[in-house]
Formats: C-alpha cells, structure tokens, sequence
C-alpha cells in the first residue's frame, strides 16, 4: 500500500520534529503521531524502535533511562529520547526534501488535463 511506503520515509522526519518539542519514550512517540495526525497515520512500535535505534546510532539523538510509577505503584525504567544537534539539523534536510516532494507532486497536479478527467472517475 502506498500509504505504508510513505510512513516508512516520515517515521524519522516525524519522530526528530516531536523530539524537538521535547523528550518522549518511543510508546509516547506512537501515540502523538496517531493522535496529531488525527488518527490518519499510526506507527506500530516495533517500526519506531529500529528507527529510534538508528537515530541514536547516528548521533541524532540521545537515549537515557527514567523511572515511572505505574498505577499500581511499581517502579518502571523508560528510555526517554532526546533530540541532538545533528538530529536538528538532520530534521531540516527532511523537511527540505518533503517540500520539495510535495511541490513537485502539486505541480504535476496543476497541470491536470484532459487525461486527468479520465482518472479521477471513483465510479
């Protein structure tokens, strides 16, 4: 499905520009791409954590351990994730090459025609 590809290619875009708001765990990542994408792109967590992985590999971001209490009062350890200079900046070529995507896919919609009118029938 086309809509998986394109995930596949955001989920680092998307996961450096949350991180920029502030630090999150990986669960917490999953759920504010559902949530502010009103529900139209959700990441299973077993996609986010090779990408978080790499991220930090790369220097992009930093993980470092936390402590919760649960709500039956037990102590949980999260890997919180933390943006980097060099995942700011990688963050900006990102958004640089998703603009320039999604203009040149605008433009090529701009042109529509008479081929167009055939292909936009749903029926």
């Amino acid at each position: 499905m086309a809509t998986d590809s394109f995930k596949k290619g955001s989920v680092e875009m998307l996961t450096l520009f949350l991180l920029c708001e502030g630090d999150a765990h990986g669960y917490q990542l999953v759920q504010l791409i559902r949530e502010r994408s009103g529900g139209l792109l959700t990441v299973q967590e077993g996609s986010l954590y090779p990408v978080l992985y790499r991220l930090t590999d790369e220097g992009c971001i930093s993980a470092h351990e936390t402590f919760a209490k649960t709500k039956t009062g037990r102590t949980r350890m999260r890997i919180n994730y933390h943006i980097e200079q060099a995942g700011i900046d990688r963050l900006k070529e990102l958004r640089e090459e998703y603009e320039n995507i999604h203009l040149g896919i605008r433009n090529i919609f701009a042109g529509e025609g008479i081929v167009s009118e055939k292909c936009e029938s749903t029926d």
